[in-house]
């Protein structure tokens, strides 16, 4: 018997022991995010702006050369808005969470100062970003067609732009997709709107804004268009019905209301202006720290100022990339 039990006990130790041993295993196996401690890059593949100012406005056809944008950087102090970036890079192409491919890049000489009045060759933040394409053109990734509707400041046909990582990061584990927006939060939305535009005013017959207020009507908001997130999070994107020549008025100040603008609804059902005139680029997790960040691409014809915003830590912050 005491035989049986000393074998028994020996058993129940060994069995103890691989157990454990499994369980430790099983835990390292479980990656938890790390944030990378070398320097991630974040740019944007975008029809060569250049080039579609010197096609002029006559010309709406696709520039045919494309370049890269080199405009944030994640280091372990947080992100910041790229001042150049004087080396090569090998770049992951990221869209919707999936991985297109990569494509090659080397920094390109500042652009001469020729074209007037449009000032994308007089800015110094756009010649310091720019990198050529090295890649055959036939193997850099496009999404969709060429459409107006990334034509920024150049107001002629462009394709999608595209994220672009220096490393391999490209899910997005938010899953930030297409939605419904609750019926819940459509007065919610509203409220944000009107808390954000307070002097709403339409225009008179010379295109000015009128000295009174709109008081808009509940029904004239349209919501647009709504991305949802794993965490509960919404994007909800609104437009005025009545758009043409309307203006929010804010001492000299005039905020065009022609456009779309962008509301944040956080889990806990708080709502915040994001912006206006905005396109929604794509969501990935780009520095790896477990987070989606979000893109946006602002774009102004008429001062030629275009930006890349980028949200990050569930949209508590942003770095913004601009030129004017």
């Amino acid at each position: 018997m005491r035989s049986l039990w000393h074998s028994s006990s020996k058993y129940s130790l060994v069995l103890s022991i691989l157990l454990f041993l499994g369980l430790k295993v099983s835990l390292l196996g479980q990656q938890q995010p790390q944030l990378q401690h070398e320097a991630v890059y974040v740019g944007f593949i975008q029809d060569d702006r250049r080039e579609l100012a010197k096609k002029g406005a006559n010309d709406s056809s696709p520039a045919k050369n494309r370049e890269v944008i080199a405009a944030f950087s994640r280091e372990v102090a947080g992100w910041k808005t790229l001042d150049g970036l004087n080396q090569n890079v090998k770049w992951t192409v990221a869209f919707d969470g999936k991985n297109l491919g990569e494509v090659e890049t080397k920094p390109s000489p500042a652009p001469e100062v020729t074209v007037n009045p449009n000032p994308i060759e007089a800015s110094s933040t756009y010649a310091h970003a720019i990198h050529a394409i090295v890649t055959p053109a036939n193997k850099v990734p496009t999404i969709g067609k060429p459409a107006y509707k990334f034509s920024g400041g150049f107001g002629g046909t462009v394709r999608r732009p595209l994220v672009v990582v220096s490393k391999p990061n490209f899910v997005d584990p938010d899953q930030w997709k297409p939605a419904t927006v609750p019926s819940e939060l459509v007065q919610p939305v509203r409220i944000a709107f009107s808390q954000a535009y307070q002097h709403v005013r339409q225009c008179d017959a010379q295109g000015e804004p009128l000295k009174q207020d709109w008081d808009v009507p509940e029904s004239e908001l349209a919501v647009v268009k709504t991305y949802a997130s794993n965490k509960g999070s919404f994007l909800v994107e609104t437009q005025l019905k009545q758009h043409r020549c309307v203006f929010d008025v804010n001492g000299k100040n005039l905020t065009s209301l022609e456009g779309i603008q962008w509301f944040f609804v956080g889990n806990d059902r708080a709502v915040r202006n994001l912006g206006s005139d905005w396109q929604l680029v794509d969501a990935g997790d780009y520095d790896a720290d477990g987070k989606s960040e979000v893109v946006f691409f602002f774009g102004d014809s008429e001062t030629g100022k275009e930006a890349y915003i980028l949200f990050y830590d569930d949209f508590r912050g942003k770095v913004t990339w601009a030129y004017r």
